[in-house]
């Protein structure tokens, strides 16, 4: 079943309110490092007789959970909270100012006392050219203590009435969900009903029950058990069932995204679904899936309904594939300039 498309003008002040909007984000903080080679400067070391590998650039920007806010203060979200995690490195220290210029209040990021049981989650990318090389990645080894577990969850607790929406963000298997964390969240989830807490999980996909729920088609299709491997794309009738599966088991809203092929909600008896935007030239999917999840919680914020969120969601994320080689965000002009009248792809 298709949705009522929204109209310009409602686009228009959905998009207007969100100055007005309170998103809390609590989950895994990231930061990526990109560092650019250039070779024409290596020797060889002194001490080791190995080449260097000289950077001449390099720049950091914010990923997982970070992205998200990213994505929120793009589309002018008025209050935006983080609740998460950081080491005593010089990581955390350039992520927490990334947050603080994004205009991000960051004072829900708990700084790990303990070096050895938290490093800030970093990923650093060197490039040769346009050539990725192999990955250093920092805080694959992280165990989060048990009382720093409570305290970012007791932060959130404290800040809920000052929030409409609060993301739920887990995508990092040595990241911030570890046991003590999932049962106090899960307790809270529990205890309170409002705001409106909206979960995407990477690697604990039966996680927050009480939490609306974001995946994509293929996550969906498994959590339903309908024997799906790989990524898709999938029929439209096993979307429709497994959302509708998933609806009946958590008794909450579960948004599906498609891709090129666009989104599905199913919030009560009826899952509807809006289709993909058409977009002229090549595309990089990087960071659309936060952009949604970003338009989502935004426009649910700013008093949309499920549906109408829904749409804002996929126009952010079709607006973030046209831009290459970054993790992009979506701007509200930008959005209004895809969706003002939508331009959707031809159907599958």
């Amino acid at each position: 079943m298709s949705l009522e498309l929204l109209a310009p003008g409602r686009l228009r002040r959905i998009l207007a309110d969100m100055a007005g909007a309170r998103v809390g984000v609590l989950g895994d903080f990231c930061l990526d490092v990109y560092w650019a080679l250039d070779l024409s400067r290596s020797e060889a070391s002194l001490e080791t007789g190995k080449a260097t590998r000289p950077v001449r650039r390099q720049r950091c920007s914010l990923g997982g959970a970070g992205n998200v806010v990213a994505n929120l203060a793009a589309l002018g979200v008025g209050t935006v909270r983080a609740f998460g995690a950081v080491g005593k490195d010089p990581f955390g220290r350039r992520l927490l100012e990334l947050l603080g210029a994004a205009g991000v209040d960051a004072g829900g990021m708990r700084a790990i006392a303990d070096e050895d049981a938290w490093q800030t989650l970093t990923y650093c990318k060197p490039f040769c050219g346009d050539e990725e090389q192999p990955r250093l990645d920092f805080g694959c080894f992280n165990c989060l203590p048990d009382d720093d577990a409570a305290a970012i969850v007791t932060a959130l607790e404290g800040a809920l009435d000052g929030l409409d929406v609060v993301v739920i963000n887990e995508q990092v298997a040595a990241g911030l969900h570890t046991p003590r964390l999932q049962e106090c969240l899960t307790a809270l989830l529990a205890r309170r009903r409002r705001p409106v807490m909206i979960f995407d999980g990477r690697h604990l996909p039966h996680a927050y029950p009480g939490a609306w729920l974001k995946v994509n088609e293929a996550e969906a299709a498994r959590l339903a058990g309908l024997g799906v491997t790989g990524v898709g794309p999938l029929p439209w009738a096993t979307v429709e069932t497994a959302a509708r599966a998933l609806w009946a088991r958590r008794g909450q809203p579960v948004f599906v995204t498609r891709g090129r092929r666009g989104a599905a909600v199913c919030a009560g008896s009826e899952v509807e679904s809006v289709p993909g935007l058409r977009i002229e030239g090549p595309v990089d999917s990087v960071g659309a899936g936060d952009a949604f999840l970003a338009g989502l919680a935004a426009a649910t914020a700013a008093g949309a309904g499920p549906g109408e969120a829904l749409q804002v969601g996929n126009l952010a994320g079709a607006v973030t594939v046209t831009k290459l080689h970054q993790t992009g965000t979506a701007s509200p002009a930008e959005i209004i300039a895809l969706g003002t009248p939508p331009r959707f792809a031809a159907p599958e």
